[in-house]
């Protein structure tokens, strides 16, 4: 890679590296992965025991913000045992970052490339893979009116491939020695009994507060995400609050401690 070409690169990681452990790092990482791949779509899992687990899944274009997210969960709980090309490759990352393209007319489980592909237009996706504490893997799609990847697009994910595990792998670490997030279902029963939230309201805001999104809290509690809408809004405006940190101020407040 010549000297100029790796300039840019580290000019374009400076912003996901200053956002390493806050929520701002899924769209600095998409920002990334869009400008040297070309990527519509980005998702990240972290696997540990055998299971994986969701730590970005973000869109260029937010009205497939949603779908990434709900994609990511579908495959986490659904299809990451049937992913047989992910399974192997991952295997063999023991010393060295893997990466694979795979196109989605190449998948053979007509269920998964449905719910994690058709249903979001993607056509293919590039892949990192590496073994450790824990495991990462990171991937880049493109949708199906942007076309497959580029070569010179595959070769950059390809370069960044080394630097981006790091990034992923501290982020991951920073947000598990993170304090424990509040119990989402005691909270919810707290907030009934101290805010006068109705029980849906009460669950929505312990949801956003556990760190979850519309979508995701509509795939969790089985609602539409429209409805998930409604229940913050209520609940927001009976706490008094506008945004998800005056939200975590209000109930910081709501239920500390009173002294004396």
């Amino acid at each position: 890679m010549s000297l100029l070409r790796w300039d840019n690169m580290l000019d374009g990681l400076a912003p996901l590296i200053s956002r390493i452990g806050t929520p701002d790092f899924g769209p600095a990482l998409m920002t990334l992965l869009h400008r040297f791949c070309g990527a519509d779509l980005c998702s990240v899992f972290t696997l540990a025991e055998t299971k994986p687990g969701v730590l970005v899944a973000e869109s260029r274009d937010p009205e497939a913000s949603a779908f990434a997210r709900v994609a990511s969960l579908r495959y986490a709980q659904r299809y990451w045992r049937r992913d047989v090309a992910a399974l192997s490759t991952l295997g063999r990352a023991h010393r060295s970052v893997q990466i694979l393209k795979r196109p989605a007319r190449g998948i053979r489980d007509v269920e998964y490339q449905h719910e994690c592909y058709t249903e979001g237009s993607v056509t293919e996706r590039l892949s990192l893979y590496r073994r450790g504490r824990p495991s990462i893997i990171a991937n880049a799609y493109r949708e199906r009116d942007s076309g497959p990847f580029h070569p010179a697009q595959t070769q950059a994910f390809a370069d960044l491939a080394l630097c981006l595990h790091a990034v992923l792998e501290r982020h991951a670490q920073l947000l598990e020695s993170a304090p424990p997030l509040t119990d989402s279902a005691a909270l919810a029963r707290r907030l009934s009994e101290s805010a006068a939230l109705s029980p849906r309201e009460a669950q929505v805001a312990a949801l956003i507060m556990a760190g979850l999104d519309q979508a995701e809290i509509a795939l969790r509690i089985g609602l539409k995400a429209s409805s998930v809408i409604t229940y913050r809004a209520r609940a927001y405006q009976k706490l008094g609050v506008q945004t998800r940190a005056g939200l975590r101020d209000r109930l910081d407040a709501l239920l500390s401690p009173h002294p004396g």
